[in-house]
């Protein structure tokens, strides 16, 4: 069975919001890039709730698009062995050192998994931590962008990530 390893966290300390993926799928892998299939739903989702146009090829102007709206990106799994790119193939779960990142984020105020694979793995890995957290970090699920994920419709995603955000992020 193959290991497979993520990326560094996109990140930079003015962030409010740390949004977590499980692990990179493999197109994703192949271009070095979060959310690098092109049917994934990350990066229109975000443009959809930001009322932004984030072109398709250009990696660099979205990162520095989640910065600009104080939102960290990150994985909560470092390495898993997995065949293929689907979240229900992972195995042997190996953590991202979150504690460390998150001590680097004053202004955090929330967490957001991206689907339920990633919030599973936080929650057993991290829930505990987090309950001893010296500040209130709110954690939600959010709908994931995988287009394997179509239980809900793009719009119904767009809402709940939006809700979300938006909440997050004020004031």
């Amino acid at each position: 069975m193959q290991v497979k390893h993520g990326f560094p966290p996109i990140f930079d300390s003015r962030a409010r919001v740390l949004i977590l993926g499980s692990l990179p799928g493999d197109e994703s892998l192949r271009r070095h890039q979060y959310y690098g299939h092109p049917k994934n739903q990350f990066w229109a989702l975000l443009a959809a709730v930001f009322g932004q146009d984030l072109p398709p090829l250009e990696y660099g102007r979205k990162c520095a698009f989640l910065l600009q709206k104080r939102i960290a990106l990150w994985d909560v799994l470092k390495a898993a062995e997995r065949v293929g790119s689907l979240d229900a193939a992972i195995r042997k779960e190996r953590p991202n050192d979150l504690p460390t990142l998150l001590s680097r984020l004053p202004d955090l105020r929330a967490v957001g998994c991206n689907g339920g694979k990633a919030h599973q793995s936080f929650c057993r890995h991290f829930g505990g931590w987090l309950d001893e957290f010296p500040r209130e970090i709110s954690v939600c699920r959010l709908p994931s962008s995988s287009p394997a994920y179509a239980a809900m419709s793009p719009g119904d995603k767009i809402l709940r990530w939006r809700r979300f955000l938006d909440s997050a992020l004020a004031g």
